[in-house]
């Protein structure tokens, strides 16, 4: 199912995601029973590794810290058999995400300590080992805890190539705002989505659609949790439902969606077949243990035989 070969660049945030994930129904404002995990993430080491499984050669540029975590992302990253590109500031910590997750893995409460990814300033892409790699790749994915001049700096580097961008958080979406122009496909979440066209939340899809085509944007997957997720193609919008699945853990769910999307996309697949794809691959993710390399797309090809067909959203009469 999947081609092999496509060389991806991705920009963005690569840490330590930490979880607090309570063994009973969450109690707020109490002490609840639980654990805690923590492992290299972030949204675009996410989407590396899905990009990396489905069989794209990718090149990653983030930053870190000269403290523990940092060696942890390095190690993590060399593991992936992925060209590290990454800024290491010695005198600075990693950055976070620290999230606590109910009994079901559904996101209680969530901070992200981000500040350190406000240094990647736009002449850091400008360093000859990042233009060679740009230059070579056949696509670009970024996400939106890079700063709006640096994400308009890669997109403008891009030169024709899909560019893929996720939005990471209803705070950050807005830094891809003056970039929509140059970005190919565009992953974001329905809050995210409304931040981004100054919707209330509880706008229609349809809508939601309508307002991101009026932005420039041609290509976008709103997801929203186990809800259809809003696929916009062109002028076409459809609805897909996810398959239904038992969530572990929803970390980073979204971006694998769209590293595996992406990398399809990358490799010659059709659009809506790319993210139906990205939606079975996400659902195996929070749903599964850890899944061989070997056996992903055959998992991912039969997930996606049984999905249902995708639907035209209802319009108002």
């Amino acid at each position: 199912m999947f081609s092999t070969g496509p060389r991806i660049y991705a920009a963005g945030a690569a840490h330590i995601d930490r979880r607090a994930i309570s063994d009973s129904p969450y109690v707020p404002r109490a002490s609840n029973p639980g654990r805690l995990v923590d492992c290299p993430g972030g949204s675009a080491f996410n989407a590396v590794q899905a990009m990396v499984q489905a069989g794209a050669g990718v090149s990653l540029h983030s930053a870190r810290g000269g403290d523990p975590d940092g060696r942890r992302v390095t190690e993590a990253i060399l593991a992936l058999g992925v060209t590290d590109l990454s800024v290491t500031w010695l005198d600075r910590t990693t950055p976070t995400y620290t999230a606590v997750l109910d009994d079901k893995g559904e996101l209680v409460a969530g901070i992200a300590d981000m500040a350190l990814y406000d240094l990647m300033v736009p002449r850091l892409f400008t360093r000859s080992a990042v233009r060679t790699a740009i230059a070579r790749a056949d696509g670009i994915l970024v996400d939106a805890n890079l700063p709006a001049a640096s994400i308009a700096a890669v997109t403008g580097q891009a030169a024709g190539k899909p560019v893929a961008a996720i939005g990471v958080s209803p705070a950050k979406i807005g830094r891809l705002q003056d970039s929509l122009g140059g970005i190919t496909a565009l992953f974001l979440s329905y809050a995210e989505a409304a931040s981004l066209v100054e919707a209330t939340i509880g706008t229609s899809p349809q809508l939601i659609a309508e307002l991101l085509s009026e932005l420039g944007v041609q290509r976008a997957v709103v997801t929203d949790g186990p809800r259809e997720a809003m696929i916009l193609d062109g002028q076409t919008v459809l609805l897909q439902q996810p398959p239904t699945v038992v969530p572990k853990d929803i970390t980073g769910a979204g971006d694998n969606l769209a590293g595996t999307a992406f990398a399809m996309l990358c490799a010659g697949t059709p659009f809506l077949d790319a993210v139906r794809a990205g939606i079975v691959a996400a659902s195996l993710r929070i749903s599964s243990e850890p899944t061989l390399l070997e056996e992903l797309a055959h998992r991912i090809a039969e997930g996606v035989a049984a999905l249902h067909e995708p639907r035209r959203p209802e319009t108002a009469s």
